[in-house]
């Protein structure tokens, strides 16, 4: 009979701690945090924007960075083609190459912002194409 009222006193106090992990929300709880964009698993091919993180001022430089990624695997020492579909701006010659890095990271410096606006590029990255928008702003 101890045995089985020890057992008793046990689980009290070790049901709630279990239970406790299996509830969200309640008073108390810890509640686990929803992952990120970026720390959720990445499925197949994608051309992101590093930077810039927000509109460019009309009159700096442009500096375009890129990540290039299959299934999270970076796509390393790959040409990355940048080319203005639309808005104002342009690059000399119509487009623009460089290389990925190890990482998947390619940088454009020679886009030529012409007026402030929406300007969607086109990076092409091997297979891979993403049309990417940037913001030029009025200074």
């Amino acid at each position: 009979m101890r045995r089985a009222a020890g057992a008793v006193a046990l689980l009290a106090v070790l049901l709630p701690v279990v239970l406790s992990g299996c509830t969200v929300g309640g008073p108390g709880v810890a509640k686990p945090s929803a992952p990120s964009s970026a720390d959720a698993a990445q499925h197949g091919p994608a051309i992101r924007v590093v930077s810039p993180e927000g509109a460019v001022k009309l009159g700096d430089e442009v500096r375009l960075v890129i990540r290039a990624t299959d299934d999270g695997a970076p796509l390393a020492e790959r040409d990355a083609t940048f080319e203005v579909l639309s808005g104002p701006a342009t690059y000399p010659g119509g487009f623009e190459t460089s290389a990925t890095d190890s990482d998947g990271v390619a940088s454009s410096l020679g886009l030529h912002a012409e007026g402030s606006g929406r300007v969607t590029i086109r990076v092409a990255v091997g297979g891979i194409r993403s049309d990417l928008t940037i913001d030029i702003a009025t200074p």
